[in-house]
């Protein structure tokens, strides 16, 4: 029986190819006699094509880069060996970015490298603070410790995104609902009345006369808007996929009454929970701010945050540093400052984050709370309107001169 399959070496090169084996086991086996690490293993039937090393594998999510990474520290801290749970790990995410990027780091593994230097390495992208973790948990002896802390901060991250994608799925069906019966009123019900506007002796009102026009507008050219329309949403798409053009809605969002309050609480609560768990981690309080300044998308935030570490490295305590820029509340400064003065500065930052996080949680409620009632306000007004002028336009025939 043929099977195709991907390996890679003990230099981390990949390759593919087939090979005639009895079982997949057997062919497992046979490439390992080859020095070769599979990755990935199929028949080679009439729907399988063999595999090139240019194959694109499908994109890694966040959530599962978090979730194998906790899967790897827990097959550490259960006694499993390093290169036997990378190994595991990567036959077990065969049809995924994750089992590619495995499979090379355990061939570097096997070649001799650190498992920081196989990680950096491998095609996956991590967050920067993964390899910091990595290579002081190596350091320490403690590297599932170590991989538990990256897990956590990715999911807290994951969590955040999800929170905040999550806020704005309500708005948007509001706002696509009342377009939506818009176009609705404009392509059904105003065509209907249309004619009355032929009719020389009817009064109608300027209001009527504007929907019902426009409502023929729209219909005789449906088509030119739906182009303009799916133009129009391919151009937001890919300008929000520009990670410019993202900053600067952050930055414009940031400055707004409420939700930009908001923004600054879930930006700080993200950069102390990651310093928090670098800091846990025994690495440098300086490098540690440094990544953990990276991490920040606001560009106000990362300019006083930069300016804090300048005043940090020229001997200013970091709670006084930090008071100068402005990002934290008083509580989050004495926090910090209890933290600086008992030793205990990562669980206080620990502390610090939670707050934050509760904190915007609340205050995006609060928002959510007023939003609803506004949005449909705006989209009954809107309607009502559509409907008033109709109505107008229908009853102005009752006022025909009979001579």
């Amino acid at each position: 029986m043929e099977f195709r399959y991907r390996a890679v070496n003990a230099q981390g090169q990949a390759s593919a190819g087939q090979i005639g084996a009895a079982s997949e086991r057997e062919a497992v086996r046979l490439l390992q006699h080859q020095d070769l690490t599979p990755i990935e293993i199929a028949p080679l039937g009439a729907d399988a094509a063999p595999v090139s090393t240019g194959t694109r594998l499908k994109r890694v999510k966040g959530q599962d880069k978090a979730v194998v990474i906790r899967e790897l520290a827990t097959l550490l801290k259960a006694g499993v060996s390093l290169a036997e749970a990378v190994y595991s790990i990567g036959q077990t995410h065969t049809d995924t970015g994750l089992g590619h990027t495995f499979g090379q780091v355990h061939g570097r593994l096997r070649g001799g490298e650190s498992f920081s230097a196989a990680m950096r390495a491998a095609d996956t992208e991590w967050p920067d603070y993964v390899f910091q973790l990595v290579a002081a948990g190596e350091h320490t002896g403690k590297l599932a410790q170590a991989l538990e802390s990256a897990a956590s901060q990715m999911e807290y991250e994951q969590r955040i995104q999800n929170e905040m994608r999550n806020a704005l799925i309500y708005p948007s069906i509001l706002v696509v609902s009342g377009i939506g019966a818009t176009l609705l009123i404009f392509l059904v019900v105003v065509p209907k009345f249309a004619n009355i506007l032929k009719n020389s002796h009817a009064h109608v009102p300027a209001l009527s006369v504007w929907v019902l026009t426009a409502g023929m507008f729209v219909k005789t050219h449906l088509l030119m808007f739906a182009l303009v329309g799916a133009a129009a949403l391919f151009t937001a798409v890919a300008t929000a996929s520009n990670p410019r053009v993202r900053r600067q809605a952050l930055e414009t969002v940031s400055r707004l009454p409420v939700l930009g309050r908001w923004l600054v609480e879930t930006e700080m609560g993200r950069w102390a929970a990651m310093l928090s768990t670098l800091l846990e981690n025994r690495v440098p309080i300086l490098r540690a701010m440094e990544l953990a300044h990276s991490g920040m998308r606001l560009t106000s935030g990362q300019a006083r945050l930069q300016q804090a570490m300048r005043e940090i490295r020229a001997g200013k305590k970091i709670a006084d540093a930090l008071a100068t820029g402005h990002l934290l509340n008083i509580t989050g400064l004495n926090l910090i400052r209890v933290g600086e003065r008992s030793g205990e500065l990562a669980p206080m930052l620990r502390a610090m984050a939670t707050l934050y996080e509760n904190a915007g949680r609340d205050r995006l409620k609060r928002f959510l709370t007023l939003l609803e009632p506004i949005a449909i306000l705006l989209i009954g007004t809107v309607i009502g309107v559509l409907m008033v002028a109709i109505m107008l336009a229908v009853t102005s025939m009752n006022n025909i001169p009979l001579h």
